[in-house]
């Protein structure tokens, strides 16, 4: 097994929450000064249940939860271990009626197709790309080691998939000029890019479609002494999530980039990076765009990666040549640069705070003494706000505290950084031989975001985009394409942002691309499913609201109203049977729908974001006709109404509960005018269960697969 790739190998490092262990707080807590009553609270959302998927599901990747174009629900994940026995690298597709009994159903009812990938084996995902007759890239040892992650089926059928692509391993020889391949393999230091791959049958096999993403600091993707001629190089590009974003027509790629200190692979620098292409190119290879800088302007193959989600705005910067590593101001900001530093064996930490003043900090012996007079800092503790980066900083002389003989809190400079609009915090425990970023000039520190491996998902609740991830933030914004834009709306309850993260929707069990006012987080390292349950928060700090459809005199959408439903202008009518007859909506005896919300599984009882459309003179609801989960899910099926369907079942220990029936809906905002949720009453009436939207084809109202700029598909609702 691999080791695990996540941010949490960061040694120290970690989210300051309300819910720091009580040792901790004792220990690290702060002066009123930094205290102060303005400081906003982000909501603390709580576990409101959990279980483990069955033996046979984790593996080597975050796993992928899509439907295929006849409705049956597919789960895929994959392992290349570093070892030389093929058993042990695989692409895994299980298949059942939904994600709960895909796990109640393992080695029963659950189908599973295994595509071997083997480096060594021909035929195999990513056997010698280099001499691949479409897409040959650099291959020096012919060793990659291909995970399939993040699956997208096109409108003929096809899968796509990203692969995260582990080659070139021992770049630097530690196992001898002459080891063998499998020796390089042994050690797990190794190159890193992004390629893409397609399956035909269901992911029997997998073959490979070309690179999607590829660091512009490899010597032509492959790491050698004239590109790094430092003591550090760069690992690539990894740790991938996909979304696929029907509002805006792109499909998202979230990332990590790693600098690695030579010649094996203890990090130096990491930080998320996204990049984008749009869907109208099939996910096709040469279609993808970085964003840098501010802008999506960097190609995805060899292009220069950026930062998003960044902490003051600040770009990252870093030169194999000179092994500096920098994050830099823009703008009236334009010199400052925080440059990664290290605790040297003095132990000592030079800085200033917003006034100037200078201090030393000693890590070893746990004082913070002021220059000029020679005293300790009261309280062994400096607070300052950075005017680059607006962030509050706290450095915190702690010491070590034991508990019955048992050290619970390991002592050292503390750095707390603080976002004074949203209160979302992260703490760095600096000792010796710690790295951490300081301005050479104004002598100011700054903690980077940590690495993410974010999981976004279209928030129905809020009506905007939602980023879950390892640091333990729950984001959101209403536009993914300005990644700087994330806002912070709640922290994630312990446990619940384990190794190999996704998310998926707890009222159908099938959509990944979707979720409500609270949600499942998988983690496919350990197995762990988390159902989360949003909390209003003291009031203080942005939080997720429930977003009010407008209707077609731009007034909030209400259950007591009754609307006639046009779709792509064709009135949804009720009253000729199945198959639901689109007319033209003048007849006086046109159907009218009320919008009935959906109670969310957990918490208080309020709205979960989605809809039961009742039509208003018969009770019955708009659902999918079909004799199967699958059938009520496939593209072309068939919309009718009838008897109100089940609602959902929330999970429990013994299993992920059971998915709602095909009746619940969501109106899924379209950017209209760039890439911005914001000011959009632009509508998709999408199926929950499916994530198809509501289409009249055929002369039948059917479920179709989402095309960007179809106004056949939008839907409007008129009061009558």
């Amino acid at each position: 097994m691999k080791p695990h790739r996540t941010a949490h190998r960061k040694a120290r490092w970690w989210r300051m929450t309300p819910a720091l262990a009580a040792g901790a707080v004792l220990a690290l807590a702060l002066p009123a000064a930094a205290q102060a009553d303005t400081v906003p609270s982000p909501p603390q959302y709580v576990a409101a249940g959990s279980t483990t998927m069955k033996g046979g599901l984790t593996s080597d990747i975050a796993g992928s939860a899509y439907l295929g174009r006849d409705g049956r629900f597919h789960w895929t994940n994959a392992l290349t271990a570093y070892s030389t026995n093929p058993a042990s690298a695989w692409a895994r597709t299980f298949t059942n009626t939904d994600m709960s009994a895909v796990s109640a159903g393992m080695g029963t009812t659950t189908q599973k197709a295994e595509a071997p990938a083997y480096y060594a084996d021909a035929g195999t995902i990513c056997y010698q790309l280099d001499k691949d007759p479409v897409f040959p890239i650099p291959s020096p040892q012919q060793d990659d080691h291909c995970d399939v992650i993040g699956v997208w089926v096109d409108p003929q059928g096809t899968w796509h998939a990203l692969l995260n692509d582990e080659y070139q391993f021992d770049p630097w020889q530690t196992k001898g000029a002459n080891a063998t391949i499998a020796d390089k393999v042994s050690t797990g230091h190794h190159n890193n890019r992004i390629l893409l791959a397609t399956s035909k049958d269901e992911g029997g096999t997998w073959q490979y479609a070309g690179p999607a993403l590829t660091s512009a600091w490899d010597d032509d993707q492959v790491i050698d002494a004239t590109a790094s001629p430092g003591q550090s190089y760069p690992f690539g590009n990894s740790g991938c999530r996909l979304f696929i974003d029907y509002s805006t027509g792109y499909f998202y790629i979230t990332y990590n980039v790693k600098i690695y200190k030579k010649p094996a692979s203890s990090t130096l620098a990491s930080w998320t990076e996204m990049a984008r292409a749009p869907i109208s190119g099939g996910m096709a290879s040469g279609t993808w765009q970085k964003w840098h800088d501010g802008s999506w302007s960097q190609p995805g193959i060899g292009g220069i990666d950026g930062n998003v989600n960044s902490i003051g705005g600040l770009n990252v910067s870093y030169d194999p040549t000179t092994d500096v590593i920098a994050w830099r101001g823009s703008g009236e900001h334009a010199d400052a640069s925080y440059q990664a530093a290290k605790v040297g064996a003095d132990h000592l930490i030079a800085f200033a705070d917003a006034s100037g003043a200078t201090y030393t900090a000693n890590t070893l012996a746990h004082t913070i003494v002021n220059d000029a007079t020679g005293q300790s800092a009261p309280d062994r503790t400096v607070s300052y706000r950075d005017p680059v980066t607006g962030q509050d900083m706290t450095l915190k002389a702690v010491d070590d505290k034991y508990e019955n003989g048992v050290k619970v809190v390991t002592g050292g400079i503390y750095v707390t950084q603080t976002d004074p609009s949203s209160g979302a915090a992260q703490t760095v425990d600096l000792i010796t031989n710690s790295a951490y970023y300081k301005d050479p000039i104004s002598k100011h520190l700054y903690l980077p975001s940590a690495n993410n491996e974010s999981a976004i998902s279209y928030n129905a609740f809020s009506g905007l985009y939602r980023i879950v991830g390892y640091d333990g933030n729950v984001y959101e914004t209403a536009d993914l394409g300005d990644p700087n834009s994330w806002k912070v709306v709640g922290l994630m309850p312990a446990g619940s942002n384990g190794g190999y993260l996704t998310s998926l929707d707890n009222g159908s069990l099938t959509n990944q691309n979707v979720t409500g006012r609270s949600f499942l987080t998988i983690s496919d390292l350990n197995g762990k499913v988390v159902d989360i349950a949003q909390t209003a928060g003291d009031g203080s700090a942005a939080v997720s609201t429930e977003y009010a459809p407008r209707d077609t005199a731009g007034d909030a959408v209400t259950a007591d109203s009754a609307y006639v439903l046009r779709v792509g202008g064709k009135a949804v009518t009720a009253n000729r049977g199945p198959g639901l007859d689109g007319g033209n909506g003048a007849a006086t005896g046109v159907s009218t729908w009320k919008l009935q919300p959906v109670e969310d599984t957990r918490g208080d009882g309020g709205n979960s974001g989605f809809y039961r459309l009742v039509d208003s003179s018969t009770g019955r609801t708009l659902q999918v006709a079909g004799s199967t989960p699958a059938a009520k899910r496939a593209v072309d099926a068939v919309v009718t109404v009838g008897a109100r369907e089940a609602d959902a079942q929330p999970l429990t220990s013994a299993g992920l509960g059971t998915p709602g029936g095909s009746d619940q809906w969501y109106l899924q905002r379209v950017a209209t005018d760039g890439t911005s949720l914001d000011g959009s009453t632009t509508y998709r009436l999408v199926n929950r269960n499916s994530g198809l939207a509501l289409q009249y084809v055929n002369e039948r109202m059917r479920l179709e697969q989402q095309a960007q700029g179809d106004t056949t598909q939008y839907v409007t609702l008129t009061v009558r």
